[in-house]
């Protein structure tokens, strides 16, 4: 018997989250319905529920690496989405893996699952982690996907830098040299939610608003479903400036059909086309 074709892969590497909010089952759902197959790497274990994260464990920075190596030395990936990542140490072994396989996409979800307490440690080793994510892996993304919040808090505490008044943050992430910028506005105020892509190198492309309606409710996932749409658009042969508004949509219907199973947020549907007639 001849072996179907096989999907575009999609190697994603994130922490486990038990309620498929977000984290490697919200890859693996979005890459599935989207037509990819993705593969994942661990670099976390998590405890939490529909309402919030309320405690981690990291994964070794060598296990890391060898379950990505494992894979990639067996399998073509087509693209790789890089999620929350919880020690600078793990930061380095990824950016290790993405260097020897540069000429695959890599879609960088800034912000993603960071260490879940208050005390001034977590709170340091946070900001640790995310200048070393900034140093060593933006520069090798093909397209960033950040909250806009979090792109003027980083500015603020100085991990971004800024040139002038009218900088921003995601065009500092562009000078440190990612090829692309998509910063979302989900959690700035208003009835419409505007995303802008943001396109690096030497261009004079003007930055693209999306503007979609808002939701009602509180959502968990949405970062998590549109960095990996994207990701398995990119896999699939798309171009960033065609990926960015279809993966925008696809995520925007996900959280449309979204549903509460418990007494924390609303998770999206990523297979809400299998529901209609």
């Amino acid at each position: 018997m001849t072996a179907a074709p096989t999907p575009p892969l999609v190697l994603s590497f994130a922490p486990s989250d038990p309620s498929a909010g977000g984290g490697v089952q919200a890859d693996l759902l979005t890459c599935a319905s989207m037509g990819c197959h993705a593969l994942t790497v661990l670099t976390g274990y998590t405890v939490q529920d529909s309402a919030g994260l309320e405690d981690n464990d990291a994964i070794a920075p060598e296990w890391i690496d060898d379950q990505a190596r494992s894979l990639l030395e067996d399998m073509p990936v087509r693209a790789f989405k890089v999620g929350g990542l919880f020690s600078a140490e793990a930061v380095a072994a990824v950016a290790e893996i993405l260097a020897d396989y540069s000429a695959v996409p890599v879609v960088l979800h800034l912000g993603a699952d960071p260490p879940g307490s208050n005390d001034a440690e977590t709170e340091d080793s946070a900001e640790e982690i995310m200048a070393a994510v900034i140093e060593l892996l933006v520069p090798q993304a093909t397209l960033v996907v950040a909250d806009g919040l979090l792109l003027e808090q980083l500015a603020a505490d100085g991990l971004l830098d800024l040139e002038d008044d009218d900088d921003t943050g995601a065009r500092s992430l562009l000078r440190r040299g990612t090829a692309w910028v998509l910063a979302t506005g989900l959690h700035q105020p208003g009835e419409i939610v505007v995303n802008t892509l943001y396109q690096g190198g030497e261009t004079d492309e003007p930055s693209t608003e999306y503007r979609w309606p808002r939701l009602p409710g509180k959502f968990r996932g949405a970062g998590a479903t549109l960095s990996a749409a994207l990701a398995a658009l990119l896999a699939s042969g798309m171009e960033v400036r065609d990926a960015a508004p279809e993966a925008q949509e696809y995520t925007w219907q996900a959280l449309a059909s979204g549903f509460r199973p418990g007494m924390g947020r609303m998770l999206p549907d990523r297979f809400f086309w299998a529901k209609r007639e």
